[in-house]
């Protein structure tokens, strides 16, 4: 170890090897870029009454936790993520049904939101059951359904032969219940068909026989 040129090669190959860890060393320290840091693409999607699953990306392998809350200025519940990646999918559950919600993604010591609010979502409300009415029984065989009865229609035929006119029976019967009734055109019927007409029997007249006078 005594040769001069082997030590000089020796520190030169040591001084390279220890600017190459120092500078990756800066670079992992100082050298990130803010902007691989911010979320971008932050979509709210697969939204029902108790939960949303929140989707966002990085430039550089993060690991986040997500502040949400009913109020923009109250942001008091937290859902950290469990690994560091670069595509982010977070489920919020234990949600309000048909309640906004408020939210921001902060990494590290930093707070990202929308421009200076924060994103915004609501959950769906609960569903409301539509009430069908029972219906009404019918026979077995029927078809079931409501059933609207059909008003009963009576058909009176007046017994009053004054008010029919008629004396042909096939326009009384032909007016039976507008003015004619059964009786006037059994009347008819009986005067078409004729009355036999009583014959008066002959009685014989006595001859007086004159009695001779003495």
């Amino acid at each position: 170890m005594n040769n001069p040129a082997l030590k000089k090669g020796l520190a030169i190959f040591i001084g390279v090897i220890l600017f190459i860890v120092l500078a990756l060393a800066a670079f992992r320290i100082f050298g990130t870029n803010a902007a691989d840091l911010e979320p971008s693409d932050v979509v709210v999607a697969n939204i029902d009454k108790n939960s949303a699953r929140l989707s966002w990306a990085t430039g550089v392998d993060t690991q986040a936790v997500v502040e949400y809350g009913t109020s923009p200025t109250a942001l008091n519940f937290f859902a950290p993520e469990a690994a560091k990646a670069k595509s982010h999918t977070l489920d919020l559950t234990l949600l309000s049904p048909a309640t906004t919600y408020y939210f921001d993604v902060r990494i590290g010591d930093k707070k990202y939101d929308n421009g200076g609010v924060p994103w915004t979502f609501t959950t769906k409300g609960v569903d409301q059951s539509v009430v069908v009415p029972s219906p009404t029984p019918v026979a077995s065989g029927a078809t079931t359904g409501t059933i609207s009865p059909t008003p009963v229609q009576k058909l009176e035929i007046p017994d009053n032969t004054s008010s029919c006119t008629e004396t042909d029976c096939a326009q009384i019967k032909a007016k039976l219940g507008k003015g004619c009734s059964t009786q006037d055109y059994f009347l008819c019927l009986n005067k078409t068909a004729g009355t036999p007409t009583p014959t008066a029997s002959s009685t014989a007249t006595p001859t007086l026989t004159p009695t001779p006078t003495p």
